[in-house]
């Protein structure tokens, strides 16, 4: 019993069964059941996908140090045989001329390997049989004892693990590939839209040039930088190769340098930026960008004309709880709700707030200011 169990504890410690190197491990697996059962032949046998034939995976024949694959079973020629193993957890053929459970291998794999006595167990994966290992004495009669067949059946799990392992690895590297694939997919699918996004704002800018008056000018200002702002989160996307989130926090500071470049360079604004580094599901991350660009067009073209002598806008970003926590302050005069242009902002605002589940409230006590809380992933 000891020689069993060192074998099992040195076969359980091969790097193989753990590589999931299936045949560098049955390959262990025989020339040290043999040498340790003291019998002459050993073989891993494996079914076809189909389950119609059973194939050797590989054979061993401790008389020449040799090993061979050739043979393979048909199922439907064995019926009784196959169900013998899928009932039992091992076929024990002392004497194999006169043991039903292996009459149907005589003509076939017996009498011409010479095999006089044999053990068979399942090979088994997810509680299917997906194999056979078995060891065979050539020319004498052999009585498997008790402790034999434990250790083979060791070994059949041993060989299971293996199989299992070989399969995961399989699965690990056809999902790597599809990840490679969809990565290429989307990178390219990205390069396209900011390429378009690109072209939108270049046709944007050439009408505005041929805009007459200041008015038509600012609306064409207006749509660039909302396009713009859609553009600044693909173009974060790109950068961070993370195409589920964003940083809110680095694309609201972006977009701030962006709109006091366009509006606010003249105005010598205090910006205060204190913003935690929060990630936001790209469902969210457009809506959260056209808000926010909203919301600062109007700071920007509307608190701080030339009555407001210290001009200040201030951008709050946090987590709290659940919540992401968004907060814009302007010291500007606010503005008239009835106004159409105001009440056109706000209702776009809300539109957007609506679409990712968040709460809005606007206050006019001391100057502008506007909170959104939208929930977190």
């Amino acid at each position: 019993m000891y020689n069993y169990l060192k074998s099992i504890e040195a076969l359980s410690n091969s790097a193989n069964i753990h590589k999931g190197e299936i045949t560098d491990f049955a390959k262990e697996v025989l020339i040290t059941a043999t040498k340790t059962l003291d019998c002459n032949r050993g073989s891993v046998w494996l079914f076809e996908q189909d389950q119609t034939k059973l194939v050797s995976l590989i054979s061993y024949a401790c008389s020449d140090n040799m090993f061979s694959n050739q043979m393979t079973l048909d199922i439907a020629q064995l019926p009784n045989y196959f169900k013998f193993l899928k009932k039992n957890v091992i076929i024990v053929s002392n004497d194999t001329m006169n043991n039903p459970m292996t009459s149907e291998l005589l003509d076939s794999y017996i009498i011409p390997n010479k095999i006089t006595s044999m053990v068979d167990v399942p090979l088994r994966s997810e509680g299917k049989m997906i194999g056979v290992i078995c060891f065979e004495y050539i020319e004498i009669q052999h009585s498997w004892t008790d402790d034999e067949q434990l250790f083979i059946q060791s070994l059949a799990q041993l060989l299971s693990l293996a199989l299992e392992t070989k399969k995961k690895k399989e699965y690990q590297i056809a999902l790597e590939k599809i990840i490679i694939q969809k990565e290429v997919l989307i990178s390219e699918v990205n390069h396209r839209v900011k390429n378009n996004m690109a072209v939108i704002i270049s046709l944007i800018n050439l009408q505005k040039q041929k805009t007459k008056d200041i008015y038509h000018s600012w609306l064409f200002e207006e749509i660039n930088n909302k396009v713009y702002s859609m553009s600044m989160i693909q173009e974060q996307l790109n950068a961070n190769g993370n195409v589920e989130s964003i940083n809110l926090g680095t694309f609201l500071k972006n977009l701030v340098n962006n709109l006091n470049t366009s509006y606010g360079e003249d105005k010598n604004i205090e910006i205060n930026l204190e913003l935690e580094k929060v990630e936001v599901d790209i469902s969210k991350a457009i809506p959260c960008g056209l808000i926010a660009n909203e919301i600062l067009t109007n700071s920007f073209k509307y608190a701080f004309d030339l009555r407001n002598e210290f001009p200040k806008l201030t951008i709050t970003l946090k987590q709290k709880d659940d919540n992401v926590e968004l907060i814009f302050y302007d010291n500007g005069p606010g503005f008239d709700l009835k106004t159409p242009q105001a009440g056109m902002g706000l209702e776009l605002i809300k539109d957007l707030s609506e679409q990712i589940d968040a709460e809005i409230t606007v206050n006019f006590e001391k100057g502008v200011v506007i909170k959104i809380v939208l929930p977190s992933f």
